[in-house]
């Protein structure tokens, strides 16, 4: 049933639609995957459903499901726009009349004033505007007594090297990543510009009101100009704060928006990166690169980017001191370039020992995830004292790399104090000098102070955030690089997809190894599995036999020789693609925070309630989940849900298998215990069952299930592997363990 339904929509083209059938084919299979609200028909499930199949004829339920949030919560508007977004469009609005609509920019999701959401389609023959009403499921015209005042959503494919962050883009501008992607906000910036621009402007009334204060109300016992200069100060006042309110809140924005813009690019980098290049680096590593952009994220939010964007704008106070005390202005001038003499001269050695203090922090950091991971050992071979004296070590050292930094900030914050306190005795002792002089007044030299104060406050900040700007700096190298490295996707748009995998698998002169330092896991290693053969490999205990698993579903990368998929070099296939096409049970299966059944459908969201307590059935585990006080909708997988034990993990992984549909299946070497039971006899007649349809590669030492087997790999440690036929091979294998 689900599959004529599957058919039927992916067959489909909206544009031609004269029914909903598609649409409502497509809310069932939704329903049916464990998103009740899509039987519920609400108007957003509905117009998501429609849109999606307007825009893309034919486009298969699985792309949407992946493409939706993860939550059981019925949608609104931003999970629709969020959806689209994930499968590649990009959504922009407009208010909008539909009177008024350009037919070049639909279809278009249309939401009236405190109406009902609706798709407008275009415009037919007698350019009438047709809708698909998500109430009724019909298409027609727009009626007369429609509200067509409203906002109105368009879609277009998102094109990644049109974006100024693309790689492609990038080679023609020479910008990094993260200044591309600070192009995006452009606008922002000129906006918090000309509001710190205006502010320091205004900023003038206070000095020159005290000035005017002084020289007179003061002065001269004259009273009546006093409420006067005090209204247009308490004005001023105002206006300076609610620019300093929109400045803060576009600054606030910024800061968020590139946290979650860049967290959001990382994550997704790290991701998509080769498992190999993901697996060379450790959990603290990863976490590392994770946390990285915190440091980016408060400098925009912090008081240093405050302190940069005054920077430009002290010549205005600079200017008004000209005006106001005439020579005076060389003090701040002065001071000016002595801060800018303390930051370039400080700044190198502050690099340098924030580099140092980095690497002692790492490798403390390394050094106590790896003794907790080894823990057991460590007490097993007596080491706890030899590792106690290693981690007081690499503690003296952080301690003094962090000293040693700390120290030059304070000296970087001291110099700048003595700078500024320069500046104050020096205005004072010159301004003095000139009031004596009859060429500078009271109010005039109290003025001046507060402008040089405003002069020299953001070199100061600069100054003493040294270290802080150092970090920032590193944080974006940091953040650059990763980005840089190409993912698994990125790399995947040159190579080929196979629609879908026959299941001829083939090792011509494997060589393997983890890494360059290593020795080789096996060489030389040759065999061929036709389409429908069952393969078994045997070996000892690290002889790499999850490791040919690996190769085949390309989580590594042979060191030299050839593995073929369906006659294709697997370096020129889409990994990502090829994966979802090769089911695997392995070793240590692996559970993510959510129900059983949602877990067993990660293989196969098509999959109905039927199948998945038929799969479970299968692997002889469906008795342990009915007797969980959830059933299928047990939560598992995380802490603080329910505990499974390894032995169920292995057959819900085992069920998982058999509900997916694709043509090879890999199995890893499973629990004696398991292959002995009902689970294992399950599985022998499985393996009969799919022979001459489904690719099976296992690994096992045990003789009843290699006796099932068309080919025998042989891995023998140190020895080049041997493979043949099974009754070949079955005899040596026999023969080699009576001799052991």
């Amino acid at each position: 049933m689900i599959d004529a339904q599957a058919q039927r929509v992916e067959n489909s083209g909206f544009s031609r639609f004269s029914d909903s059938q598609p649409i409502l084919d497509m809310l069932n299979m939704l329903a049916k995957t464990g998103r009740k609200h899509f039987n519920e028909r609400g108007a957003w499930e509905v117009c998501l459903c429609a849109l999606v199949l307007k825009m893309e004829p034919g486009c298969k339920v699985q792309r949407i499901l992946e493409a939706l949030p993860y939550t059981d919560a019925k949608l609104d508007e931003a999970d629709v726009l969020n959806t689209m977004a994930h499968l590649g469009y990009y959504c922009r609005w407009a208010k909008a009349n539909l009177n008024d609509l350009d037919e070049r920019l639909l279809p278009g999701l249309f939401i009236p004033r405190g109406g009902v959401p609706s798709i407008i389609l275009g415009r037919d023959e007698d350019d009438n505007l047709q809708f698909f009403d998500p109430v009724s499921k019909l298409i027609s015209a727009v009626p007369p007594t429609f509200d067509r005042n409203g906002k109105v959503w368009f879609f277009q494919p998102f094109d990644e090297n049109r974006q100024p962050t693309s790689k492609f883009m990038r080679q023609g501008s020479g910008h990094s990543w993260f200044r591309a992607l600070l192009g995006r906000f452009n606008g922002t910036f000129a906006q918090v510009l000309t509001a710190g621009l205006i502010l320091n402007v205004i900023a003038l009334t206070t000095p020159l009101f005290i000035m005017l204060v002084y020289d007179r109300v003061i002065a001269t016992g004259t009273i009546g100009t006093l409420p006067m200069l005090a209204v247009g100060a308490f004005i001023a006042i105002l206006f300076e704060w609610k620019l300093r309110a929109i400045r803060s809140r576009g600054l606030s924005w910024l800061a968020g928006r590139l946290d979650n813009i860049v967290g959001n690019k990382i994550f997704a980098h790290l991701i998509g990166l080769s498992p190999d290049l993901i697996e060379k680096a450790s959990v603290a590593s990863q976490i590392a690169r994770i946390k990285t952009f915190e440091a980016v994220r408060d400098f925009f939010s912090g008081s240093v980017f405050l302190s940069l964007i005054e920077t430009p704008f002290v010549f205005i106070a600079i200017l008004a001191v000209y005006f106001i005390a005439g020579p005076l202005v060389f003090v701040p001038l002065a001071m000016v370039i002595g801060y800018v003499g303390l930051f370039l001269g400080i700044r190198h050695k502050i690099k340098v020992s924030i580099r140092l203090a980095a690497k002692t922090s790492s490798a403390r950091q390394q050094f106590t995830i790896e003794t907790f991971e080894k823990l057991e050992g460590i007490r097993n071979h007596g080491l706890s004292g030899k590792w106690q004296e290693k981690f007081r070590h690499l503690s003296g050292r952080e301690m003094m790399t962090h000293f040693h930094l700390g120290w030059l900030g304070m000296v970087a914050e001291t110099c700048a104090h003595s700078l500024t306190v320069l500046a104050a005795v020096a205005t004072i002792g010159f301004g003095a000098h000139m009031i004596w002089a009859g060429t500078l007044t009271t109010g005039a030299l109290v003025a001046t102070m507060i402008l040089v104060w405003r002069v020299l406050t953001p070199f100061y900040s600069l100054c003493t955030m040294i270290p802080r700007l150092e970090q920032l700096r590193n944080s974006v190298i940091q953040v650059n690089k990763l980005i840089d490295i190409d993912t698994e996707a990125e790399e995947a748009k040159s190579f080929s997809r196979l629609p879908r995998l026959k299941g001829a698998v083939s090792f011509h002169n494997v060589d393997f190894r983890y890494s360059e330092e290593s020795d080789y896991a096996f060489r030389n290693l040759n065999f061929e599995a036709r389409p429908g053969d069952l393969v078994t490999i045997t070996g000892g205990n690290g002889s790499g036999k999850a490791t040919i698993l690996k190769l085949i579903k390309s989580l590594h990368r042979a060191s030299s020789g050839v593995v073929r998929i369906d006659g294709f070099d697997i370096r020129q296939l889409d990994a990502p693609h090829l994966r979802r096409q090769i089911a695997y049970v392995p070793k240590v299966p692996h559970f993510f925070r959510g129900s059983v059944i949602e877990n067993l459908r990660f293989s196969n969201p098509l999959a109905t309630k039927e199948a998945v307590i038929k799969a479970l059935e299968m692997a002889d585990a469906w008795d342990d989940v009915q007797s969980m006080e959830g059933g299928l909708e047990t939560t598992i997988g995380s802490h603080g849900t329910t505990k499974i034990t390894s032995s169920l993990a292995s057959r819900l992984s085992l069920a998982r298998a058999y509900l997916n549909p694709a043509q090879v299946l890999l199995i890893d070497e499973l629990p004696n215990a398991l292959l002995s039971g009902k689970a294992g006899e399950n599985l022998k007649n499985y393996l009969i069952r799919a022979k001459g349809k489904r690719t099976v590669i296992m690994c096992t030492y045990r003789e009843d299930y290699m006796k099932l087997a068309d080919t025998i790999v042989w891995l023998k440690g140190m020895s080049e592997p041997e493979s043949g036929p099974r009754d070949i091979m079955f005899e040596k294998v026999q023969t080699n363990e009576v001799a052991a």
